[in-house]
């Protein structure tokens, strides 16, 4: 089979098209939730939509549940206009699109795709190396805690009381049903003493838990499982904005949403947005997951979007909504009618 010839470089985008249409929703009604997103885009700036990715880990241990990781991204997929209709067949009739540049210089990165196991123990390679991500941000995460646990300021700060010069750290260990299993009670002196061996010349804990976390964002399957297609995710060529318990120049990544920004959301998409995901072994709602990209002060994401494309039948209303802010295309479909 031969492979269809791809279109020049330099006319590639990283497109982000919306939003995908609902089981038995037509067209039209695609259509208008599309506009309250657009909305929302124009009024918020670029939110990051939660989702729980699922990593099968029966292969390595049977009996274990899916290793749930939460990611907080924008999803985009590097194409040519050209390729944008066939494109927005499947994730929807409005498209924004960014030069790749300037979308890399406002810290987009393409992800990394994993193998998912075939059945041989090398076909696991890649899954394993996920979970061996995710502990490892845990193990750095009860060094940091412990870390701050032995430093008398940052104790006394969290528990909101002094401590004693020669205070003491009881340490516990508990099982999957919270019986404590070992227990450990030495001097929070020692327990520094060690913690600024380790950390010496090295980046600090909570940075590296900021790293491990970008990298946990970043994963995604090589093969569409839901659909049935080998390498469906891997072709996609995708990038993502993500969010990251990381900070730039001392700005963090990204930003909470406020009370009537959540609204905003639901207003938009009450299905998706009212929906919960499994986080930590509790049910939070995706409104509360949400967050906005805004890694530097002053970040306008408006600036970033290059081109906004739309059917014929919504140019009109794309730019009562946009003005002249960013320039709107026409989507052409060929000989497939508008929505």
């Amino acid at each position: 089979m031969s492979t269809p010839a791809k279109s020049s470089s330099s006319q590639q985008k990283l497109i982000h098209s919306f939003p995908r249409r609902k089981s038995g929703e037509n067209e039209g009604a695609t259509l208008e939730r599309a506009l309250k997103i657009l909305t929302l885009i124009r009024a918020v700036g670029l939110v990051l939509a939660p989702e729980a990715v699922e990593w099968d880990l029966q292969q390595l241990t049977p009996g274990r549940e899916p290793l749930r990781i939460l990611q907080r991204r924008l999803c985009l997929t590097e194409l040519s206009p050209t390729d944008l209709p066939d494109h927005s067949d499947v994730f929807g009739p409005l498209a924004l699109s960014f030069d790749i540049e300037r979308l890399r210089d406002a810290g987009a990165m393409p992800v990394i795709y994993v193998p998912q196991g075939v059945g041989s123990p090398l076909s696991l390679l890649g899954t394993f190396c996920v979970n061996g991500v995710h502990h490892t941000k845990y193990v750095l995460r009860q060094l940091q805690q412990l870390r701050e646990l032995s430093d008398p300021e940052s104790a006394a700060k969290s528990s909101g009381m002094a401590v004693a010069p020669n205070y003491t750290l009881n340490l516990q260990n508990t099982d999957s049903s919270g019986h404590v299993v070992t227990s450990y009670s030495l001097p929070a002196v020692q327990v520094q003493n060690i913690l600024q061996h380790v950390g010496f010349n090295n980046i600090p804990f909570d940075h590296s838990i900021g790293v491990l976390g970008v990298f946990l964002s970043l994963f995604c399957p090589t093969d569409n499982l839901h659909l049935g297609e080998p390498l469906g995710y891997y072709r996609q060529r995708e990038w993502r904005l993500i969010a990251g318990d990381m900070r730039i120049n001392d700005c963090p990544l990204s930003r909470e949403l406020s009370e009537p920004e959540k609204q905003s959301l639901v207003a938009a998409d009450p299905d998706f947005w009212n929906g919960s995901l499994c986080v930590d072994g509790k049910n939070v709602q995706r409104r509360d997951l949400a967050v906005v990209y805004e890694p530097t002060e002053r970040w306008n994401a408006l600036d970033l979007i290059e081109s906004i494309y739309a059917p014929r039948s919504a140019l009109a209303r794309v730019q009562e909504i946009f003005g002249k802010t960013v320039p709107v295309r026409e989507l052409t479909y060929g000989k497939r009618d508008d929505c």
